[in-house]
This record gives C-alpha cells, sequence and structure tokens, in this order.
C-alpha cells in the first residue's frame, strides 16, 4: 500500500489500476512506471490506465518482466476469488437445503 499511496494515488487513477502499477513499480521501481507513464501520454495513450496503455509502453522499453509479473498476480487473483465465490455459493446452497 505504500507504493501506491506514495505515487499512485491520483483520483484520475481507477483503483484496479493504482494496484497494477503499485505491483509493476514493485517489480521494477517506482521511478521507471513513473517515466512509462510519461512515455504513455506521449504516445497518445491513457498514463492512468495499466492494461493496454503503460503496460505496452512498459512493455517495449522495460522488458516483459513486469508487464508479466502483474499479469501472473491478477490471473491468480481472479482465480482465487473464483474459486472462493463459488465455494461460498456451494455453503449456501447446502444451507439452504437444510
Amino acid at each position: 500500500n505504500f507504493i501506491r499511496s506514495r505515487y499512485f494515488s491520483d483520483p484520475g487513477i481507477a483503483p484496479v489500476d493504482q494496484i497494477a502499477m503499485s505491483l509493476a513499480a514493485y517489480n521494477a521501481g517506482p521511478a521507471r512506471i513513473a517515466s512509462m507513464r510519461k512515455k504513455t501520454k506521449q504516445a497518445g495513450l491513457n498514463p492512468n490506465v495499466w492494461f493496454n496503455n503503460v503496460e505496452q509502453i512498459t512493455r517495449k522499453n522495460v522488458g516483459s518482466e513486469p508487464v508479466n509479473y502483474v499479469a501472473n498476480i491478477v490471473k491468480y487473483y481472479i482465480a482465487f476469488k473464483t474459486t472462493l465465490d463459488t465455494a461460498v455459493q456451494r455453503m449456501d446452497a447446502t444451507e439452504k437445503l437444510r
């Protein structure tokens, strides 16, 4: 949360993008991601959106590591959340049958 509140707390950045950029900054460094946001704006893309914006510029200028790092964490988060949601729904359904 330190990186997020220090570097990406702008209200113009959606929470999901704050998290994604914080993860990228943890991996590649906050200054490097700040630089990528500037390059994103110069390229005519949205510097406040990670996916398909800052992500693209980061891949071109820094490499795949921070992009893959963020993608893997998001992928696992979605998998765990889906699994948990399904388990809760099953528990609720079981309780209704009792």
